[in-house]
């Protein structure tokens, strides 16, 4: 893990001491790097990639304009504000100095961290009054109070760290990795690798083995992975995922599964994939379809035999073909579900990138 620290050059010299001690304490844990002006910033991110930059302090131009190159490079953002958000403060020229800048970046820009680390309660509480980050960890300052140490202090920091870089995992994965996402599911639904057609992509990569772990976890589809590992008898590296945090969106909830929302009595198995579809659509319209519909709708198709004809007939009626079609492609796209088990062909149009879209991004905080 890289981490790129950045204060101003004008900061004080605790915030200096602060970042200092860190980048000590944090020894191999991380690599951390500390510059303090904008050219040094700019040259560091030109020469390597990142994966966070932790901004310290707040108030300076330079920090919205290097948060907007780090962003645009997918290296993602903690900011520390060192007390610079509390009332006391932003009331000290509030009208020519803080005002402005927090209409134009600095809300903003606290808006887009991944995370705000704050020294005690009383910040924590200023930070919650403002409402600009629900994402606030408490972590105190060794050099202001005895109450911690310096390892613990470092200790703690690499840990949020660690759950930055755990949380919303699909944007950090690899085309490669994505590939063989699909694969073992595709794999983990049949239970047979003759379903794949394809020689499987492998991942060498033990960061990448974790962000899929990650992915596969909050997706709720770790045991449909678990089969396809087993069934292709891939030797996958071993994450304790309870022990493997993470950050999500705000009014998040773990999604419930197509069976658990309508039930199991149907007359016909046509009757049972209206109800599906049907939901599916509820579903759409609210923003809460998942990856993990669409496995369940993969095995489905594949386990169970329908009337097309009388099928697609039923969804024309109730004008839900055009969008059955829609979920087709989406799930052969993300689970490798094959034409042979489609009732109707798949359509790929601009509604059905956008469903996609939603669906690769609704773990994005």
């Amino acid at each position: 893990m890289r981490i790129l620290h950045y204060y101003a050059s004008n900061a004080p010299e605790g915030v200096i001491a602060y970042v200092k001690t860190l980048c000590e304490e944090m020894g191999n844990d991380a690599e951390n790097e500390s510059v303090s002006t904008l050219q040094e910033v700019l040259q560091s991110l030109r020469d390597k990639h990142y994966d966070l930059l932790h901004i310290h302090g707040c108030w300076q131009y330079a920090a919205n304009r290097i948060a907007r190159i780090a962003l645009q490079l997918g290296t993602r953002l903690i900011v520390t504000p060192h007390g610079q958000l509390e009332p006391w403060i932003m009331k000290q020229r509030y009208w020519k100095e803080k005002l402005p800048k927090q209409l134009l970046f600095q809300r903003k820009l606290v808006q887009q961290a991944y995370a705000v680390i704050v020294q005690g309660k009383m910040e924590e509480e200023c930070l919650r009054k403002l409402s600009w980050n629900s994402r606030t960890v408490i972590i105190r300052n060794s050099l202001i109070t005895n109450t911690t140490t310096a390892k613990l202090m470092a200790q703690q920091q690499w840990k949020v760290y660690r759950k930055i870089m755990d949380s919303n995992t699909w944007e950090l994965m690899t085309d490669g990795t994505k590939t063989t996402l699909r694969q073992l599911l595709k794999v983990g639904v049949t239970g047979d690798v003759r379903w794949l057609g394809e020689s499987y992509v492998t991942i060498t990569d033990n960061s990448q083995w974790r962000m899929l772990y990650c992915f596969v976890h909050h997706e709720q589809v770790a045991e449909t992975v678990r089969r396809g590992l087993q069934t292709l008898h891939i030797d996958a590296p071993d994450f304790d995922i309870q022990q493997m945090p993470c950050f999500m969106p705000d009014g998040y909830e773990p999604s419930k599964t197509i069976e658990e929302a309508i039930g199991m009595q149907y007359a016909t198995e046509n009757d049972r994939l209206m109800a599906t579809f049907r939901h599916l659509r509820r579903l759409t319209m609210h923003h809460r379809l998942t990856l993990s519909h669409l496995v369940e709708l993969d095995r489905e198709l594949r386990n169970h035999d329908t009337a097309e004809d009388q099928l697609c007939d039923a969804l024309k009626e109730r004008r839900l073909y055009k969008f059955a079609r829609r979920i087709m492609q989406l799930t052969y796209d993300l689970t490798g579900l094959d034409e042979g088990h489609m009732p109707m062909p798949p359509l790929d149009d601009r509604l059905t990138r956008h469903m996609r879209k939603y669906i690769d991004n609704h773990l994005k905080l």
